[in-house]
């Protein structure tokens, strides 16, 4: 028996201790990867501390009871399930980051195994117990009519919350273009575009300048670009066959000499996330270098 207790108190700091590094991972993946394991073993061997002082000795061994109806398992095992997706995606809606999603599983662990306790402040949440006495038998037609409307209603409510999986991180990603949309005005120049819409995941130049299709491909009016934490940006060298980086100024003097003035520029800003639809809206600049139209956000696959 104390081989199991050691067994149940090592998943219990496991799931927490993945709890704690997702949410680290939020802010530095580095981090939340250097502290997984030693957190792990702190809330392994603090356990009885932490259990004295907080008077929350759990796992502890059980004392002998009768044996659960098994056919009740899956009801607790689909709860748990729905309750972990609906508390992440409230709080990658919350804080804005699709990430939290990642926290599904350590969310379902702990409250799947962790309901007991819960049930035992709360009893009503206790979906294990031995069923009450039977009482007076139901017509067969009214209990068609209610399992049929439970399993209707708990699929639906599987399918809602497995949809919001997806539908989330696409939401998030559209937020993320929308803000960045709004933030550029008609009549801004080029170094003024590029200086305020730095939040995206990919970022294309293109001109209606002309050229040879057929001739050297470093003569193709067009550039992508990425960003970094230090602030400069970084595009891939056809000549050098490289990636560089370059300071913003560079990077304006290279769209100048690449696009060539004069002509229509197009600037496309584009969002990924999880899901296989991407999010994506353009910025026309006029022949005076100026930004004659925004286009809406849009999303594509």
């Amino acid at each position: 028996m104390k081989f199991n207790l050691i067994i149940r108190r090592l998943g219990v700091a496991l799931a927490l201790a993945i709890v704690l590094v997702c949410a680290l991972a939020l802010f530095s993946e580095g981090v939340a990867g250097a502290l997984f394991l030693p957190s792990w073993a702190a809330l392994f061997f603090g356990w009885p501390y932490l259990s004295r002082k907080l008077d929350f000795n759990f796992p502890k061994q059980p004392a002998p009871r009768p044996p659960r109806p098994r056919s009740t398992s899956p009801k607790r095992l689909v709860i748990t399930a729905v309750f972990a997706i609906l508390v992440s995606v409230v709080l990658a809606l919350a804080i804005n980051s699709e990430r939290v999603l990642i926290l599904v599983i350590p969310f379902w662990l702990v409250l799947y195994y962790g309901w007991h306790c819960v049930s035992r402040r709360l009893p009503f949440l206790d979906f294990d117990k031995a069923p009450a006495s039977p009482g007076p038998k139901r017509p067969l037609w009214l209990r068609l009519m209610r399992g049929a409307l439970a399993w209707v209603g708990g699929i639906g409510l599987v399918l809602v919350c497995m949809s919001s999986t997806v539908i989330v991180p696409i939401t998030l990603c559209e937020r993320r273009a929308q803000k960045v949309h709004d933030s550029i005005r008609i009549g801004m120049t080029v170094p003024e575009v590029l200086h305020t819409a730095r939040d995206c995941d990919v970022f294309q130049a293109t001109s209606d300048a002309p050229y040879d299709a057929k001739a050297n491909g470093d003569n193709i009016p067009a550039m992508s670009l990425s960003w970094r934490k230090d602030g400069s940006y970084r595009t891939y060298d056809l000549a050098a066959r490289r990636d560089i980086s370059l300071t913003e100024s560079e990077v304006i003097d290279r769209l100048h000499a690449t696009l060539h003035d004069g002509y229509q520029w197009h600037f496309r800003y584009t969002y990924i996330n999880m899901t296989p639809q991407h999010v994506s809206f353009s910025v026309v600049f006029g022949p005076d270098g100026r930004v004659t139209e925004v286009k809406p956000v849009y999303g594509w696959d």
